[in-house]
């Protein structure tokens, strides 16, 4: 389970129980805007959804915004912690950019939080003015990781170089989604190379 200290909340929960409240909103609000669409998600719907109280929903979240906003730290916490595990045992950095490649790809087929993150900024003009959160941390971290564990030289043309790829990885992933098994393997294979390029002249061969 992922903590509360992922995301900011109205309040804090002090207790197992109601952390486990919170999660259950959040899992409720994935569903809704997955199903509904997130202009005719409503608060009062989500608190359905997860069998409790509509005022138990304010009581941590002000408004269908802020819910949005911490399934996305939440996706954050959880990709991050899968990509860490995975990478462990990797020993050599082409091959973490498939495992974050990957476990992104992964991660948007099977996690509904995922897909109502990307549903719900259609039509926000505040959840859409801070566009890159989650690519900006994302990126950041792999970018540490590469100059720790690969010998990557750290400049900003590095730094803008892992940005741009993984910017470029998930938009891979969102189109091999769409796409039949063979087409998609067409496109990751075409892909994979490309960021490969973009990172290469800065790491060791």
């Amino acid at each position: 389970m992922v903590t509360s200290g992922a995301y900011p909340l109205r309040r804090t929960p002090t207790q197992d129980r109601a952390s486990r409240q919170v999660e259950r909103i959040l899992d409720a609000a994935c569903a809704e805007v997955v199903e509904r669409g997130y202009d005719a998600a409503s608060t009062s719907g989500i608190a359905k959804r997860a069998e409790i109280a509509v005022g138990s929903v304010y009581r941590y979240f002000p408004d269908k915004r802020s819910l949005i906003q911490a399934i996305e730290r939440r996706n954050q916490a959880r990709y991050t912690d899968a990509v860490r595990e995975r990478l462990a045992g990797v020993t050599n950095w082409r091959a973490a950019v498939d495992v974050t490649l990957e476990t992104f790809r992964e991660m948007h087929r099977t996690d509904p939080g995922f897909k109502a993150v990307v549903l719900s900024g259609l039509g926000d003009p505040e959840l859409e003015s801070k566009p890159g959160e989650f690519d900006d941390q994302h990126a950041g971290e792999f970018a540490e990781l590469l100059a720790a564990r690969f010998g990557a030289r750290d400049s900003r043309d590095f730094r803008l170089a892992v940005t741009l790829s993984i910017t470029m990885g998930e938009a891979l992933a969102h189109l091999a989604d769409r796409l039949s098994a063979d087409e998609a393997d067409y496109v990751l294979d075409q892909g994979r190379p490309v960021l490969y390029n973009l990172l290469a002249p800065h790491l060791p061969a």
